[in-house]
């Protein structure tokens, strides 16, 4: 397995990666109305702190969930390398993710560190990016705040949509810092999607639909926050890695404009989300249904979200 971090292991498969090491997901573009047919059946179980719930319960839900997380890194994914790439990731850094999703930067990071690097992917359900075949990227299960990371050891830490779902998420971050050796960097990505930002995200919409855009945006807000997710926190990551002691901080917006044919990450987390959108009142089922077709249909544009990358550097010793 390479480097030990003493952390509790999950198994790591060992069929051969697919392709290109860092290719992409390769179930980014999944069958719409299976999608569709399939979310709508399933109940909101999602009485934890992730809004998304746990473990999958069967292999049908996990595909869709697996597909969903792929597509956010399709839409995500291109500012996140572009951003770790003017930071230097090279050969022979250590680097962590933190909450590894469906893998797709643990990848990506593992053909940039190549043989004399290290990659550590963590997730409490990690099983998503079981079987890549790469020697060089180690993927365990891991709590950030019951299981202590080994101190002073990356060179890179990062994390997507991470501390948004946390409740102690200073303390969260304050582990991720000390995980960093001194002179490596902590680059942190949270959406914010609530306030001034679901008019903005509306604006998108095609001009006779944004009333529809701006309910779906408050609706989200809502849910999430009935989940314990702070749906703003990506405007105020600068000041946290201020807080938490990093130097040259800086911060970037990403606001992708999702078009039919896209990456269907919007349609998928509406359809994961549905039973909970509906049962709060925060939208009818005819009202969502028409979000998802409209997401389909040639000539329509959206925001999928707001995405704030923030990173910063720990000082030398």
């Amino acid at each position: 397995m390479g480097e030990q971090h003493g952390l509790e292991e999950q198994r790591v498969g060992e069929r051969p990666a697919e392709g290109h090491p860092v290719a992409e997901d390769p179930t980014a573009e999944p069958r719409i109305a299976a999608h569709r047919a399939a979310e709508r059946d399933r109940e909101d179980e999602e009485k934890d702190a992730y809004v998304f719930g746990g473990r999958e319960p069967d292999d049908r839900a996990r595909r869709l969930e697996s597909t969903r997380l792929g597509a956010l890194e399709d839409v995500f994914g291109p500012p996140t390398r572009t951003r770790l790439s003017e930071l230097g990731v090279r050969e022979g850094w250590r680097c962590w993710e933190v909450g590894c999703g469906a893998g797709g930067i643990a990848r990506w990071l593992a053909g940039r560190v190549g043989e004399t690097g290290h990659v550590l992917a963590t997730d409490l359900d990690p099983s998503y990016v079981e079987g890549h075949g790469l020697p060089n990227l180690s993927v365990l299960r891991h709590d950030l705040l019951a299981d202590p990371p080994e101190r002073d050891h990356f060179d890179l830490v990062h994390a997507r949509a991470l501390l948004e779902h946390v409740a102690e998420r200073g303390e969260a971050l304050q582990r991720m810092v000390s995980a960093t050796r001194p002179g490596g960097w902590v680059v942190v990505e949270d959406f914010d999607i609530e306030g001034a930002m679901t008019p903005a995200a509306a604006r998108y919409y095609p001009p006779e639909h944004r009333a529809l855009g701006e309910r779906l945006g408050r609706a989200l807000a809502a849910r999430f926050a009935a989940s314990g997710v702070d749906a703003g926190l990506g405007r105020r990551l600068p000041e946290m890695l201020l807080a938490a002691g990093l130097t040259e901080v800086g911060a970037a917006l990403y606001a992708p404009v999702g078009t039919a044919g896209g990456p269907p990450f919007l349609r998928l987390t509406l359809g994961r989300l549905r039973p909970g959108l509906v049962a709060a009142g925060g939208m009818t089922e005819e009202e969502v249904d028409r979000v998802m077709d409209l997401i389909e249909r040639p000539g329509f544009t959206h925001v999928p979200g707001f995405m704030v990358t923030a990173w910063g550097r720990r000082a030398r010793a």
